[in-house]
C-alpha cells in the first residue's frame, strides 16, 4: 500500500494503491473518524480500465460524484450511464452496479460508502493482497479462501449468481479460513501496527 504523509489515526495510511487495477484510493474521511457511519473517499481510476465486474452489496450504500474525467456506471437497468463532472449516482443496497472507466484519460471521482467500516475494510484488505502479489491481474485473490474472506468482509456479491449460492460458498471459505488459521480480517492491511 502506497503511504502518504498524513497518517489516519489509526496510523495506517491515508492512502492506498491497487497495482492490478492502477486505482488509488484515498481516505478523506475514514471509518473510525465517523463512528463507523461513513467512509468518504477520493478514486482515481486509468484510462480503459474496466472496474468491477456487475456486484451488489448487502452491508453498505454508496454514492459515486465524478470529479475530473467521465465516469461510466451500470446501475440495475440502465447501461452506460456517463457521470460528467459534478454529477452523481445513488446505489441502493442489493442494487446491481458497476462502474468503470470508458475513456483516453483518466478519471477522478468522490465516493461515500454508508456505512462506512465494511467497505474501508474490504479496500484496504483486497489492495493489500494485490501489493502483496496475492490476486490476478484484474485484482481478484488467486487464493479461494481469500476471495471468500474479502467477500465476507465487504458483504459484496457478483450479480448473476444466486445469493444463497455465494452465501453458502463464502460461509465455507471463512470457516476453511478458521481452520487453517487464516486472519479473517486481514489486519495485516486493516489494523494498525504496534510502533
Amino acid at each position: 500500500m502506497a503511504n502518504d504523509e498524513a497518517p489516519v489515526p489509526t496510523g495506517l495510511p491515508r492512502t492506498v494503491t491497487n497495482p492490478a487495477m492502477g486505482a488509488t484510493v484515498t481516505f478523506l474521511t475514514t471509518s473510525e473518524e465517523t463512528g463507523g457511519e461513513y467512509v468518504e473517499t477520493q478514486v482515481s481510476i486509468p484510462a480503459g480500465e474496466p472496474g468491477p465486474p456487475m456486484h451488489f452489496h448487502t452491508d453498505f450504500e454508496e454514492t459515486f460524484t465524478a470529479l475530473t474525467g467521465n465516469l461510466f456506471l451500470d446501475h440495475a437497468d440502465r447501461r452506460r450511464i456517463v457521470l460528467r463532472p459534478g454529477e452523481q449516482v445513488h446505489v441502493a443496497r442489493n442494487v446491481h452496479h458497476r462502474y468503470y472507466n470508458d475513456s483516453d484519460q483518466d478519471v477522478v471521482f468522490h465516493f461515500v460508502a454508508r456505512p462506512g467500516t465494511a467497505y474501508e475494510r474490504s479496500i484496504r484488505a483486497s489492495f493489500g493482497l494485490a501489493n502483496d502479489g496475492r490476486t490476478n491481474a484484474k485484482g481478484v485473490p488467486r487464493n479461494p479462501v481469500e476471495l471468500a474472506l474479502t467477500f465476507e468482509l465487504a458483504g459484496s456479491y457478483i450479480a448473476g449468481v444466486p445469493l444463497w449460492l455465494q452465501r453458502a460458498v463464502t460461509r465455507m471459505g471463512v470457516a476453511l479460513a478458521r481452520l487453517f488459521g487464516y486472519d479473517p480480517e486481514f489486519s495485516r492491511y486493516t489494523k494498525a501496527r504496534p510502533g
